[in-house]
């Protein structure tokens, strides 16, 4: 049975979100984003969902196919580099990473484990082919100031996997 990919507009009091979600149909969608708002105690207001897989342009297919035949249900993201991945089912449990290179470079990573953030740095590191690095995956709250918070929760929320970067201006945004 081949699922489908739906985007999701979450109205909450304070803010409109959107998630997307790989699921059988749209009743199946909506089940699983009412109990992933439940699931982290949001209060909802609507929720407007769309078939979105057969009218995604090429250049936002990575992955897709596969994720659509193989792939499980629930919520998931996009990255440029990977391409369509989901997130665990009830709630996305996404985490902040950061990857130190011995050398002194660091790489903020949203992303499901470590596993996948450790893949995203593979695959936004300017490796040469053959080139090896050594790299710590660390905790991204760890030694993280307060003020350097924002926009950080609505990313871990519903993502999307990836770099992310500070700006003084901005708060954490998409690389």
């Amino acid at each position: 049975m081949r699922n489908q990919m739906f985007e999701c507009e979450i109205s909450r009091p304070d803010r409109l979100v959107t998630c997307f979600v790989v699921a059988s149909d749209a009743q199946r969608a909506s089940e699983i984003v009412l109990q992933n708002e439940i699931e982290i105690n949001r209060e909802t207001l609507n929720v407007r969902i769309e078939r979105i897989d057969e009218s995604l342009p090429a250049s936002k297919r990575t992955g897709l196919d596969t994720l659509l035949t193989c792939g499980v249900i629930g919520l998931a993201s996009y990255n440029d580099a990977l391409g369509w991945l989901t997130h665990a089912v009830p709630a996305p449990k996404l985490h902040f990473y950061r990857i130190k290179e011995v050398d002194g470079d660091s790489y903020y990573i949203i992303a499901p484990t470590g596993d996948v953030a450790a893949e995203v740095y593979g695959k936004i590191g300017n490796f040469k082919n053959g080139d090896a690095r050594l790299f710590r995956i660390l905790d991204g709250f760890y030694g993280l100031k307060p003020d350097k918070m924002r926009g950080l929760l609505p990313l871990l929320e519903f993502g999307p996997i990836g770099q992310i970067n500070w700006a003084d201006e901005r708060g954490w945004h998409l690389a």
